[in-house]
Parts: structure tokens; sequence; C-alpha cells
């Protein structure tokens, strides 16, 4: 699932700032890219049958498959996940299949629901530091795929692995109670990064938060110690306008901002058919999505 360290999707070493500018223009900016859903799970019979057999399950024992802590327990599940990871996959990467497994079943589950933003929401996002005063989380579906402009967010799996461009976030969400039956929401993300058209994989960060009353928003504290959050790291890239994430709180900052906009500006959020892959796609561009998506724009414009 994972570059070997030092080398970018294609095997050769990661491109420098100048190169990621350049890389932008190829993606349409209105069209949603392959996702990371239908790179692992679209072909084969998960859809047809191991899904459903996973779901099948969870209603028969009563569990909510939304709950990270009690998927890991479906018999169904456990034994899929098994089949996909490769016999070598070293130990620290079994987590980060079973967190992917987790959300392309949800994903599934809730209806395929993906959200692409343009760019220029993008950098609003980042430059207009929207504040979220008096915003409770929310989510439009239980799962979603948000889907970032290309190659311009730039992260790592790793201090000593190079950046990698973040192609977008899972977000599932759950309710729950602790144990003073105060109700909270967990919240369940997996960046994907490095999905490139000469690349059978892609790398992926699992991480978590819990929201609700009395939680503090992570998404109002600063994304780094030292610095401008998204501040770019990559050598050139602030000649490009690009942006880099260091942090998880970053990464919860960014998603928690693009679904506020997208809650409360539902006038730029427009669903669209999958592109005509034969008719728009072009040589040298990302790969184009087979599914349905919302479009997220910036004032309707």
């Amino acid at each position: 699932m994972r570059n070997e360290p030092g080398e970018g999707p294609d095997g050769v070493p990661r491109v420098d700032g100048a190169d990621a500018a350049d890389e932008q223009g190829g993606a349409e900016a209105d069209t949603a890219r392959l996702t990371p859903y239908e790179l692992a799970f679209m072909d084969g019979d998960f859809e047809s049958r191991v899904f459903p057999m996973i779901l099948d399950e969870a209603e028969g024992r009563g569990e909510d498959p939304a709950r990270r802590e009690r998927f890991v327990f479906l018999g169904t599940g456990g034994d899929s996940i098994r089949d996909i990871i490769p016999p070598d996959a070293p130990p620290e990467m079994l987590e980060e299949y079973r967190a992917l497994f987790y959300h392309a079943f949800n994903f599934w589950r809730f209806g395929r629901r993906l959200y692409v933003l343009d760019q220029a929401v993008a950098r609003y996002l980042v430059e207009g530091a929207p504040r979220l005063e008096d915003w409770a989380f929310s989510t439009p579906y239980d799962t979603i795929y948000l889907q970032l402009p290309p190659n311009l967010f730039w992260a790592s799996i790793g201090t000593d692995v190079p950046p990698e461009p973040v192609d977008g976030f899972f977000v599932t969400v759950c309710p729950g109670c602790d144990p003073l039956d105060m109700e909270f929401t967990d919240v369940q993300m997996l960046m994907v990064l490095g999905i490139h058209r000469m690349r059978a994989g892609f790398s992926v960060v699992p991480f978590d938060t819990e929201v609700g009353d009395g939680i503090p928003p992570v998404w109002t504290e600063p994304g780094r110690d030292a610095g401008m959050d998204f501040e770019n790291v990559l050598p050139g890239g602030e000649i490009a306008g690009l942006y880099s994430i260091l942090t998880t709180a970053e990464a919860l900052k960014l998603v928690a901002r693009a679904l506020w906009y997208i809650e409360t500006h539902t006038e730029d959020v427009t669903p669209a058919p999958a592109p005509e892959r034969r008719t728009r796609e072009r040589p040298g561009s990302p790969p184009y999505s087979r599914l349905d998506f919302h479009r997220v724009r910036l004032g309707g414009g």
C-alpha cells in the first residue's frame, strides 16, 4: 500500500514544488479523480458479496459497523481483511489495512458519497482561516470521502519518508456514550496520499477524535508548535502556493473547515454525474472517477 522510503509513487524521487505546481493543471478543476475506494474495492466481489455479508452479520448481531472498536470483531470482516493483506506486510501496516477496510465498507454502506473541493475553496479554507464559531461538527452522511485539489496539499507517512500529495480523507462518524452517560460523536478519519497513474497502491494515515458538548474542538488550536498552519515545507513549494500537512491537528482542522463549508454554503455544493472517461480523460492527467459526486465551489463560481 505504501511506497518504499525515498521514492515517489512511480519509483523515482519525489517531485519538488515546481514540478508539483505543473502537475496541478493536469486535472479538470470540476472533475472527480479516481478514488482509493475504486482502486482497492470496486473490482472483484467486494460490493456484490463481501460487503453485503458483513452488513448481514452486523445486523444479525445487533452491531453498528460504524463503531470502529466493534467492526474488528465481525468475523466476516476479519476474514476479508486477511484476504487483502499481503503475506509479507510488516506488522505496523496491519492497522492501516484494517482502517482502510473499515472506511471502505462504511463508504459503500452509506451510498459512496464523494465530495470534491475546488481549488478556490481549498485555498479559502487555509488563507481565510474561518473560525467555525458556534458550529457543531457534522457530516452530510455518516461516511464520506473528501477529495482535495490535485497536488495542492502534501504530507508524509513518517519523518524519514518524502512528502506525497494528499488525495483526500475518508470521514466516518458514529454516536457514542462515555461511562458517565455523556453523549459524544466518534470521528474516524483516514488521510490518503500518493495516488498516481503509474502506481498500483497508495499510502494512508489513520487518526481519530471525539466531538461533543464539553469536548474542546481540536480545530480551534494552533496546528503546529512553530510556524503557520499548513505552511509549505516542500522545496520551491511556496512559489507554487502549495500547502503542507505536518500534524494530526492540521488534518483535523482542514477536514472540519471543509465540512463547515459544505454545511453552511449549501448553494455552493452541487451534485454532478461521474465524468465521461472516454471523452474527457487526457494523457498524463489523473484518472477520472466512476462515481457520482458533489462539487464544492467558492461562492457558486
